[in-house]
């Protein structure tokens, strides 16, 4: 069921024009903005974030990354390194990675090195998300340990796990497992494809 729900997800994901993936990473970015200032009470210029740099049609934090290292703010990207993902301060979305593991683009070794668990918040791709905030990944399990390394849901976490996707990605109902990650908060942005 999860290889079959991945497939379609993929598919349809892939398939979006990209001035419709353009827009809704812009329209992420703006809805970020806002939940950080008003929701969090953060500054943008005081904040770290880790995010990802997107493949394969997956919805970008880019736009909102890029702000936050405008304003001053840090921003961390993740590196496979074997079975768990690194993660380094990157300064430059443009410069400062490369072509890695699975087609990704990482950061480079000569990044500083840093653990997300220093986050304010933590941004995670998916294929689906349920409406408990349950999140169903690639299946390499990489963000379901990076989850129990954050605390899990033990509520001395000190860190905000954001989920993203486009609305055709949040799905009612899917499998799950006692290790699966559970985001605090989930930005699902309308692809208005329909």
């Amino acid at each position: 069921m999860k290889d079959r729900i991945r497939a379609v997800i993929r598919d349809r994901r892939e398939s979006l024009p990209a001035n419709v993936m353009d827009e809704c990473a812009k329209i992420l970015s703006e809805n970020l903005t806002d939940f950080v200032k008003e929701d969090l009470g953060l500054d943008l210029s005081k904040i770290t974030v880790a995010s990802y740099m997107p493949v394969r049609g997956e919805i970008s934090s880019i736009p909102f990354c890029l702000d936050v290292l405008a304003k001053g703010g840090k921003v961390m990207m993740p590196r496979v390194n074997g079975s768990e993902m690194e993660f380094y301060y990157v300064n430059d979305l443009r410069n400062d990675v490369e072509d890695g593991t699975y087609g990704l683009k990482e950061p480079k070794l000569t990044c500083a090195g840093g653990s997300a668990s220093d986050c304010d918040i933590v941004i995670v791709p998916a294929i689906a998300y349920n409406d408990e905030g349950i999140r169903l990944g690639q299946g390499g399990g990489y963000y379901d340990r990076l989850w129990k390394d954050l605390g899990g849901d033990s509520p001395d976490r000190k860190n905000v796990i954001v989920g993203i996707c486009y609305d055709f990605q949040m799905i009612s109902s899917i499998p799950v497992d006692e290790n699966d990650m559970v985001c605090d908060v989930i930005f699902a942005v309308p692809t208005e494809e329909e």
